[in-house]
């Protein structure tokens, strides 16, 4: 990314129009062994008010974690904040079929009493998705859970699907588009000649960057199969390009 700068700064420059689209856990902030340990730095808020304050840039996070969550995390006024990849967002949250509904249920109770008394996994139930989280559990639990849950999930294929995270595997609706569908949806209502930036670390990310294929899309991590354009390694690295970026901005 940074060896790439001066073809961004240009672009940023030509743009009349720059709409910033950011992921959270592991692109904003720090990756922790559990979600709720988190905590969004001062320096980080101050700076996407910053951005927020220009009149020409739109800033959203979007995000696999509850809105309410992110609400409460980033309490930045301005930025615009879109929970469960997009699912959630103020005034909407996507309607599930009744099939669907009762097959969620199901998976939420199988799991629990197959998967919740496995060593290292743990459940997060987001009502309309679940994650299964085995960050700490060991290779072979990892492996044990990892059957179990296909096992349970292969007659419900038709209503609901599985994305691999960073050691978390989430049910999600097939009502539930995701990432990329939600950004386009979003850009419908800006200008054609809008700049837009997407930056994410996860394979939740993949649908934004395959979306913008023309557009600055920035992979954050070690992960090297990917359709982002550029890539930072970490999420410090991220807060030096929004730093740049703000100094770019009229």
């Amino acid at each position: 990314m940074f060896e790439a700068w001066p073809e961004i700064r240009a672009r940023v420059r030509a743009s009349r129009h720059v709409a910033l689209f950011l992921d959270f856990d592991g692109t904003l902030v720090q990756l922790r062994r559990r979600p709720s340990e988190v905590r969004m730095p001062g320096q980080t808020k101050r700076l996407l008010e910053s951005l927020a304050w220009h009149s020409s840039v739109f800033v959203a996070i979007i995000s696999g974690r509850r809105l309410r969550d992110l609400q409460t995390m980033i309490a930045v006024p301005g930025v615009h904040t879109f929970g469960l990849h997009g699912a959630e967002r103020v005034g909407r949250k996507t309607a599930l079929s009744k099939r669907t509904r009762r097959a969620l249920a199901l998976v939420k109770r199988e799991t629990r009493s197959q998967l919740g008394v496995l060593p290292g996994i743990w459940l997060e139930d987001k009502v309309l998705s679940l994650a299964v989280h085995f960050r700490g559990a060991s290779p072979a639990i990892v492996r044990e859970a990892d059957a179990i849950l296909m096992r349970i999930l292969a007659p419900l294929h038709r209503n609901l699907f599985t994305v691999n995270g960073e050691k978390v595997w989430e049910i999600l609706p097939r009502e539930i588009e995701g990432k990329g569908a939600t950004i386009l949806e979003v850009l419908a209502a800006h200008s054609r000649q809008t700049l837009t930036i997407y930056a994410g670390d996860d394979t939740t990310d993949e649908s934004a960057f395959a979306a913008l294929p023309n557009q600055i899309t920035i992979q954050v991590g070690k992960r090297s199969n990917t359709r982002a354009r550029f890539h930072l390694q970490k999420p410090a690295d991220v807060l030096r390009f929004l730093t740049k970026l703000e100094r770019e901005l009229p």
